[in-house]
């Protein structure tokens, strides 16, 4: 019995916003990718669900550790030692309740004060983003927040986790926000299962929609997390320019050209005749047939059936 209560403590700390074995993994892999986590902001002040023996393990393979394990204190349940190992010198939390004691008391619904501009290195959410019903002004926030080669590390759910909070978010969303409009680059995007913290989650590389010309879906049975690491390559004024769905910005520019009978950059000649004079019956048949003879899936105990192109297995170097 007593086993069961701390199975279930464990996955109510989960769903309070917290860092956990696969999340610790992804920030010392953030480390090893660029990320500096000198002056670090935690969405919400993030719960410790990570087992010391594990933090121990990432340190041991990374290697990229500011301060052993032995140098920090772990006072209570929360995350700010993990950061210090991994190079903070000051950890800070944002929360819209000073229940947990965050540093900074504030509504991320609302834009953040002028102070907290350009302050932080590293912005960290473990869970909290789809739980903040203006989500675009709370991305908007984290990327304002962050000075010039600054890093967002998002882990967020991404499928079957309804209820949870108000959202769950797709690739497609996060490739458009971190985009070189907004003045930002998406360095990596994986999907991970999230229902088991006692065994190694495999990561799957997830392709961006736009370069696939395709949308990126996935239907499945388990609870997926996507783990999105970005970072801030200029100082750009954030969506100027509201940022819209891939494959919809394609259907536009190509119904335009054919309007003002004038392919695009992209097209060839031939692609461009094809679409002016086919018709669009035929177009359709074509089309159909296409996906029948090129569709690929594979299988994957993670994620269920996928398309490779679009899911790819992450074999990180040892």
């Amino acid at each position: 019995m007593k086993r069961k209560v701390s199975v279930g403590i464990v996955y109510l700390k989960l769903l309070k916003m917290a860092i956990t074995n696969n999340c610790t993994r992804f920030l010392f892999y953030a480390k090893k990718s660029g990320c500096d986590f000198t002056d670090t902001l935690m969405l919400g002040r993030l719960r410790l669900v990570a087992g010391h023996d594990y933090i121990k393990r990432c340190i041991a393979r990374y290697g990229n550790n500011s301060k052993n394990f032995e140098d920090v204190a772990f006072k209570d349940d929360y995350s700010e030692p993990l950061f210090e190992i991994l190079g903070a010198h000051k950890v800070e939390s944002v929360d819209y309740s000073d229940y947990e004691k965050a540093t900074i008391i504030h509504d991320v619904n609302l834009p953040f004060p002028p102070e907290l501009k350009g302050k932080f290195s590293a912005i960290v959410d473990g869970g909290t983003l789809e739980h903040i019903f203006n989500f675009p002004q709370a991305i908007k926030n984290c990327m304002s927040a962050l000075k010039p080669g600054g890093h967002f590390i998002g882990m967020a759910p991404v499928n079957n986790l309804m209820g949870h909070g108000f959202y769950q978010f797709s690739p497609e969303l996060y490739y458009r926000i971190f985009s070189e409009a907004n003045g930002f680059t998406v360095k990596q995007m994986f999907i991970t299962a999230g229902e088991n913290l006692n065994r190694h989650l495999k990561w799957f590389e997830v392709a961006d929609p736009d370069r696939v010309k395709d949308r990126v879906t996935l239907i499945n049975q388990k609870p997926l997390y996507i783990l999105t690491l970005a970072q801030k390559t200029a100082e750009k004024e954030i969506f100027s320019v509201v940022p819209q769905q891939s494959d919809y910005t394609a259907v536009w520019a190509i119904m335009n050209s054919l309007k003002s009978d004038v392919k695009t950059e992209q097209d060839s000649t031939i692609k461009f005749l094809y679409r002016k004079y086919v018709p669009e019956k035929l177009k359709t048949l074509l089309r159909n047939i296409y996906f029948l003879l090129n569709k690929k899936t594979v299988y994957s105990e993670e994620l269920g059936k996928i398309n490779p192109e679009h899911f790819k297995e992450f074999k990180e170097d040892e």
